[in-house]
């Protein structure tokens, strides 16, 4: 009698135990499947997590972009922005191709794990019908030809400022080492509070935009300081390197500044030649870009920037900032995406 009842305590005990283990078992369960959602979740690609994008797991859908040879820095890398982020919105992994860039390779300048050429042999050029596209798993495009039509109706989608700055400060993020070095000992680190001009002269004024006078800057910058009323000095970004002089002549008592060029042999940049620049050594030629990058990153640091839309890199430069878009003032007219 009394071992029949032990016997039935014992079973109730063991029934407890595997009620207890399959209820932990379960919840650990649980909590391991919650965990395996967010982790989907957060590897989801979208503009949100561009990383998700650029890994290895969603290569089977990929978009390549193609480096035309001929434009400016500016240019070439707004048209890239764009093709990156239709390959964002589209879900694919981006690659690209600087094989013919005239700046040398790409990945002198951005540290992006996918900016290798891959070979695809069944790889499509986009065509002007989206549905299609979408359709293709590896797509590719170029600035030439017949695809600057196909690449501008397959990119409307993704043209707009929110979208373009996510991508562009996604890039700006991957700088490689040798470019991050050369900027960290070019910047001017002694001037933290400062409103930033870029002015760009050379081929730009000849062929495409219509020249902005100083006194424009100047007035421009007398705006800012009725706003800020703190802010003394002004950095001063251009291919002349006369601009500087002309600023100190026309308001003495302000304080402009700029790179310190004589740290830097053969430097005398009087506007940016296109033409002759694509004639220079690539060594020469990595060097003037990383001057420009830093220049960049100093005016993304400013914090009031005056310059012209019709400059790519202004319009580029305005992406780029974290400040409130309105810090970047615009002279002649309002930013576009390309």
């Amino acid at each position: 009698m009394i071992f029949s009842k032990i016997i039935k305590l014992l079973k109730i005990v063991l029934f407890i135990l595997i009620f207890i283990f399959l209820w932990i078992k379960y919840d650990q369960y649980s909590t391991q499947l919650q965990l395996l959602l967010l982790l989907n979740e957060n590897t989801t690609c979208s503009f949100d997590n561009i990383v998700a994008c650029q890994s290895s797991k969603i290569r089977h859908r990929t978009f390549l972009y193609i480096i035309w040879g001929g434009a400016g820095f500016g240019s070439e890398i707004n048209q890239l922005l764009l093709a990156f982020a239709y390959s964002i919105s589209t879900k694919r992994h981006f690659l690209i191709d600087s094989q013919q860039w005239n700046y040398g390779n790409f990945n002198h300048y951005f540290n992006i794990s996918s900016t290798n050429y891959y070979f695809q042999s069944n790889r499509q050029f986009l065509v002007e019908n989206n549905t299609l596209n979408n359709e293709i798993d590896h797509l590719k495009t170029t600035r030439i030809g017949t695809q600057v039509r196909k690449f501008w109706l397959a990119t409307r989608q993704v043209q707009s400022f929110e979208v373009k700055r996510k991508v562009a400060q996604f890039l700006w993020k991957s700088i490689s080492k040798e470019t991050l070095n050369f900027i960290e000992n070019c910047q001017i680190k002694n001037f933290t509070n400062y409103i930033g001009i870029h002015i760009r002269k050379g081929d730009k004024l000849k062929s495409e935009a219509p020249s902005v006078s100083l006194e424009q800057h100047i007035k421009s910058i007398e705006n800012i300081f009725n706003k800020t009323k703190t802010i003394q000095n002004i950095f001063v970004a251009s291919d002349d390197l006369t601009v500087i002089k002309q600023f100190r002549h026309l308001k003495p008592i302000w304080n402009f500044f700029q790179i310190n060029y004589n740290n830097y042999q053969d430097i005398n940049r009087t506007g940016h030649f296109q033409s002759k620049f694509n004639h220079l050594s690539l060594e020469r030629k990595l060097f003037e870009t990383r001057l420009l990058m830093c220049e960049l990153q100093m005016l993304i640091n400013s914090q009031y920037v005056s310059c012209s839309m019709y400059s790519n890199i202004c319009r580029l430069l305005k992406i780029l900032r974290y400040q409130h878009p309105t810090t970047t003032v615009s002279l002649g007219r309002s930013w576009y995406p390309t």
